[in-house]
């Protein structure tokens, strides 16, 4: 299941979530998926829009795209597939806009359970 969204797409499969952005992707299996939760939409400039630094030291990626519920993805490891090459990141947080039916899906697929 996949849908695509301003700037970048989304991938589900039975075992990862795949963000798609302009010349990189980020595969994050669902075992290192730590937390899904509601969150608000990021509004990031263009130049903004490369990684940022938390508070607490972790890498958050944001978008623009709007239409969609906003959910904070948060992942302790992320693969990343660029241009340079492939490598594996440390704590990741993600705030993607995500239909429902897909995130019903990744729920179902990826064993989370409702808090």
């Amino acid at each position: 299941m996949s849908h695509k969204k301003g700037p970048f797409g989304l991938t589900l499969s039975t075992r990862e979530l795949v963000v798609q952005k302009p010349h990189m992707n980020y595969y994050i299996l669902f075992d290192h998926i730590v937390s899904i939760v509601p969150c608000e939409s990021v509004r990031l400039d263009r130049k903004a829009m490369r990684a940022a630094r938390t508070a607490s030291g972790e890498i958050a990626y944001g978008s623009i795209a709007a239409g969609s519920a906003y959910y904070a993805v948060y992942a302790k490891e992320v693969v990343v597939h660029h241009r340079g090459g492939i490598h594996r990141t440390g704590p990741m947080e993600f705030r993607l806009p995500i239909y429902k039916r897909l995130i019903e899906e990744l729920a179902r697929y990826g064993g989370l359970t409702v808090i």
